[in-house]
């Protein structure tokens, strides 16, 4: 792919961008669609909505290993086309048992078990192949934009999101989740850049000794190691706040479905600054400060929907406060992506992604049956206020990484990397 003039105007990474970005909006409506058909029809406990989302994290634990040894081994846009298809499958499977009266919670824990697994193996393929699209000149560039498509689909898809609610029910809504992984499928099979098969060596290691080289690699990494360490620590908290937030607002604070899906789709428009200004910004102050400031601003903007009362005013501060959160949060992503990719060799790509996933997602099923059996004790509202404290960790982990205490050696060794690989 030509690496001159807007990545808008190039035709391959404008189809992976619109395919990720469809798949996303019809994720933020799950997002919101799966636990309310849980909790509001099917009337699952703190305990359960807990269990629902942990099924949607736990195969991250089983299966991302190996599928980023064995993503180093496939092409990758294949491997996201049959990820994008079978969750399509799966998620159209609930709207169909709704319709014909036999949804359970049981088939809520399986769809979200497949479609789960068919994210971890589309992460590593998906994660690495805008290096193979893009080149490392343009892989800052491509990775804000890409993404900066989580705020596209928050801000369309939890409004939209809120009304398919209110209009035909959580249950029915899932269909447009379905029906946005095929058009995803679609868009990534228009794409004509061809895509070279790795290389294979003739006595190429076993998957077993590939999964440990990765699992080596990245936590003895001396800047790696410690931005995998502060992620998991904040995706811990994370998965306690999303195993009840939806639910609190809507049981507790008394949101409707249409209030629920603006102001958290609303709160998605700061990341359309986010992906303005992240590229600028590694520019400007280097990667390491602009993760830096990051990780300490994030934990301020985190604690809010705790500490509101009902009605509009809680509404507002949620708002403000998550738009904050978004913009913080796609500005660390995209530069702690681009750097351990300029950091890492071409073939430990995948078992990076994948590897770095599991360490940091590690906890979160934990994190998320956790804050449903706290809640069970101290209520939704305390154990969000708890959760929200914990984040206050990750900072103290920054601070005593390389990312402070080496920085500008770190910068040295992005430039280099760039100018080897240009």
């Amino acid at each position: 792919m030509s690496r001159a003039g807007s990545l808008w105007r190039q035709r391959d990474f404008v189809l992976l961008w619109g395919s990720q970005t469809t798949s996303s909006l019809g994720n933020e409506i799950s997002y919101l669609a799966l636990p309310l058909v849980a909790g509001l029809v099917l009337d699952a406990s703190p305990v359960e909505l807990g269990l629902l989302t942990a099924a949607r994290r736990l195969p991250v634990l089983f299966a991302s290993l190996p599928a980023g040894a064995l993503s180093d081994r496939w092409r990758k846009r294949p491997v996201m086309i049959v990820a994008f298809l079978v969750s399509g499958c799966a998620m159209g499977t609930v709207p169909l048992a709704a319709v014909a009266g036999g949804l359970t919670l049981g088939q809520l824990y399986a769809v979200a078990l497949v479609v789960a697994t068919c994210e971890v193996f589309f992460t590593p393929a998906y994660q690495t192949y805008p290096l193979t699209l893009l080149g490392p000149e343009r892989l800052m560039e491509g990775n804000a934009k890409l993404t900066s498509t989580v705020t596209v689909a928050g801000m369309a898809g939890q409004p939209i999101g809120g009304v398919l609610i209110s209009l035909f029910g959580p249950a029915k809504a899932v269909l447009a989740d379905a029906l946005s992984y095929l058009v995803g499928a679609l868009a990534l099979a228009l794409i004509r850049s061809p895509e070279a098969r790795p290389e294979r060596k003739e006595l190429a290691p076993r998957l077993r000794e590939q999964i440990a080289e990765g699992l080596r690699y990245v936590v003895r990494h001396r800047v790696i190691g410690p931005l995998v360490l502060y992620m998991a620590t904040v995706s811990f908290c994370i998965a306690g706040l999303s195993a009840l937030e939806v639910n609190y607002v809507v049981r507790e604070l008394g949101w409707s479905g249409l209030a629920t899906g603006l102001v958290f789709g609303v709160s998605m428009a700061g990341g359309l600054a986010a992906g303005a200004v992240a590229g600028p910004l590694t520019e400007r102050y280097g990667m390491p400060r602009v993760l830096l400031g990051a990780a300490f601003a994030y934990p301020l903007c985190s604690g809010s929907i705790g500490l509101v009362g009902p009605g509009l005013a809680g509404q507002l501060v949620v708002g403000v406060s998550w738009t904050l959160m978004i913009i913080v949060t796609l500005v660390f992503q995209s530069t702690q992506r681009s750097l351990r990719q300029l950091l890492t060799p071409k073939e430990m790509q995948g078992r990076l992604a994948a590897t770095s996933r599991w360490l940091t997602w590690a906890a979160t099923p934990v994190g998320a049956v956790l804050a449903g059996a706290l809640a069970g004790g101290i209520g939704m509202r305390g154990t969000l206020v708890v959760f929200s404290a914990g984040m206050l960790a990750g900072p103290v982990v920054m601070w005593f990484s390389p990312l402070r205490t080496s920085r500008r050696e770190i910068e040295g060794d992005v430039r280099t990397a760039t100018a080897a690989a240009g």
